[in-house]
């Protein structure tokens, strides 16, 4: 499908790949990014046009909407910026032209909020001179099988010749299928449920690793033996806390559609109160093993800031609400992740490890794979916490340190 143009909205780890997709595909894209630097930054490097004004969209077929949905402090759906490119768009929409929007929203947003900003500074109108789509973005930073290309997508337009469109333009750049769903609102709902069900399973054994320490059973060894089961069971395993854009944040997209509703979503806002506890769950761990060597501080080394291994993606990482509370307990805490330099307070691995008695790999980065237990013991290392229960454990106990996990016995 040859397409006159397409406008990327939002040049962020979501719009940029997809901007990048949709030019090697054969068609002519305009990337819009209000960040002056990043603007700067990306001229340099990408072949697209790159612009900071909706203005530039005006001859454009298909607009693609990958803005920021995140939440307030209290945990609401913070829709501003989805809202403020909308209305932006409004006075420069032209007839025949396809909105898609694939940032994440809650179900019943498009139909009852997208719309009245698409027309609130327009005299057309989605479902006559306008068509309007919500595909949810699907991506999954650092996956190297799993790209924006081959991840099959679903899609929901407001009406068949949205939905048609919108279909037939997506099919043309991905390498995967697409799944057309009956309405608009499962559309949106899909990408939610999607991470609410992930943080739900995690929330679970997170839950059974705080129970099941109190008893001296090893969670994780539990997990791999009920995976042995070929049905019926998905292993899902614990760990310091949950990251990303996605899965911290979408449940509270449910959670505020069920308030709406006049329906408390008790379980799903509860699987959010165990994972957003986890941090304090294993600095406590740490805690209580420092007091048995009778130590009321130490110095810590925290190995990775990012919430997944290696990326560089720290938002809603756990590990930053986790060296919060070291400090606090009052601990000298030196921070190195390589992916992070901004966030790092040293430059090298060596020296992160060069004056520390715990070192907790908070993000299992590959450079963190081949650390040397025994000279870190000879260091003055004392305790080594596993943030994601993936070290081995056997090897670090054999260099004579302590091994904390979140779920896992020590020997």
């Amino acid at each position: 499908m040859k397409l006159h143009g397409v406008g990327v909205v939002g040049l962020g780890y979501v719009g940029l790949p997809l901007a990048k997709l949709i030019h090697t595909s054969g068609n002519d894209v305009t990337g819009i990014e209000n960040n002056a630097q990043r603007i700067t930054d990306l001229k340099l490097t990408e072949q697209f046009h790159i612009s900071n004004s909706v203005e530039d969209l005006v001859d454009k077929k298909i607009i693609i909407i990958c803005v920021p949905t995140p939440v307030h402090r209290d945990n609401t759906p913070d829709l501003t910026i989805l809202n403020s490119v909308l209305e932006s768009l409004s006075p420069h929409l032209q007839t025949g032209q396809l909105v898609i929007i694939e940032s994440t929203v809650y179900p019943g947003y498009c139909r009852n909020i997208a719309i009245k900003k698409l027309e609130s500074k327009s005299s057309l109108h989605v479902g006559t001179e306008l068509m309007l789509a919500h595909c949810p973005e699907r991506i999954n930073p650092g996956d190297k099988k799993w790209s924006i290309a081959t991840i099959p997508r679903v899609l929901g337009g407001y009406d068949k010749k949205s939905t048609d469109t919108a279909v037939k333009f997506y099919e043309s750049i991905l390498k995967s299928n697409v799944h057309i769903m009956n309405t608009i609102e499962e559309a949106e709902a899909v990408k939610v449920v999607e991470n609410t069900f992930r943080d739900i399973n995690i929330a679970y054994v997170n839950e059974l690793a705080i129970t099941f320490n109190k008893i001296g059973i090893d969670i994780v060894n539990v997990i791999d033996g009920a995976a042995t089961k070929p049905f019926g069971f998905l292993a899902h395993y614990p760990s310091i806390g949950v990251g990303g854009h996605c899965i911290p944040v979408d449940p509270y997209y449910l959670i505020d559609t069920g308030k709406s509703v006049g329906i408390q979503n008790k379980f799903i806002a509860m699987a959010r109160s165990i994972n957003n506890g986890m941090p304090s769950y294993l600095a406590a761990k740490l805690e209580d093993s420092l007091l048995r060597r009778g130590m009321h501080s130490a110095r810590i080394t925290v190995l990775g800031v990012a919430y997944k291994a290696n990326i560089n993606d720290i938002r809603e990482s756990p590990v930053i609400e986790f060296i919060k509370i070291l400090k606090d307990n009052g601990h000298a805490v030196t921070v190195y992740d390589p992916h992070v330099p901004h966030m790092s307070t040293v430059e090298t691995l060596n020296q992160a490890l060069a004056n520390c008695e715990v070192v907790v790999v908070a993000t299992h980065h590959t450079e963190f794979n081949l650390l040397e237990y025994t000279q870190m013991a000879k260091k003055g290392t004392m305790i080594v916490v596993d943030g994601h229960d993936t070290l081995n454990q056997a090897i670090i106990e054999t260099a004579g340190l302590e091994y904390i996990g979140v779920g896992r016995i020590s020997s």
